[in-house]
């Protein structure tokens, strides 16, 4: 009878454990969100042996000019949208919201495959294309201080597309643009060359 007690307790004792411990904040249940990645990886992308022109590297393609003077810094952060989330990046800046030139229609298919023929003849290579969801912009939302500026793209309403070109000194660029029936935003980042 004792044995059998005792037997019982213990039952009860461990299913008790079970639940504390299910409950207990210390013993998650695989809930974590998956962190997002600090920096872009390019080690699948191969090196651009490409002679790149000074920054901002490209200009307007024929037809294509700022409607605004071009914001330009030589130190700056941006994020850069990719399946994991948006990732920040700093180094030179450039940021513009481009139109048509006086007399010629806006086509945004035009835009887009003016800047991604330069960028590919560059060594580009596109790694994301897509729309941002509201809720990863409302998470960088406090870092993203420069939302609004010239050059702004608006990621929830327009498909961004970004490329990269890998470099060998580590002076990357990554470059992403989007737009839509009037008009299209660029920006073009290039990171510092390593120190040796």
């Amino acid at each position: 009878m004792l044995s059998k007690t005792i037997v019982m307790a213990a039952l009860l004792a461990g299913s008790n454990c079970a639940q504390v411990q299910a409950g207990n904040p210390s013993f998650p249940r695989h809930t974590a969100a998956k962190a997002v990645p600090d920096s872009i990886d390019l080690t699948k992308i191969p090196y651009s042996e490409k002679e790149l022109a000074a920054f901002p590297i490209f200009d307007p393609p024929t037809d294509i000019a700022p409607l605004n003077k071009p914001l330009i810094r030589d130190f700056d952060r941006l994020f850069f949208p990719t399946k994991q989330g948006m990732i920040p990046l700093e180094g030179k800046v450039y940021k513009s919201f481009m139109t048509s030139v006086t007399g010629k229609e806006w086509s945004l298919p035009f835009f887009e495959k003016s800047y991604r023929d330069l960028i590919i003849a560059a060594g580009g290579v596109l790694i994301y294309q897509g729309k941002v969801a509201e809720a990863e912009l409302e998470r960088i939302k406090d870092e993203a201080t420069y939302f609004g500026e010239e050059g702004s793209i608006d990621y929830t309403n327009t498909v961004v597309k970004v490329y990269a070109i890998r470099r060998k000194e580590g002076d990357h660029v990554f470059v992403q643009f989007s737009g839509y029936s009037a008009g299209g935003s660029i920006q073009i980042l290039q990171l510092p060359k390593k120190e040796k």
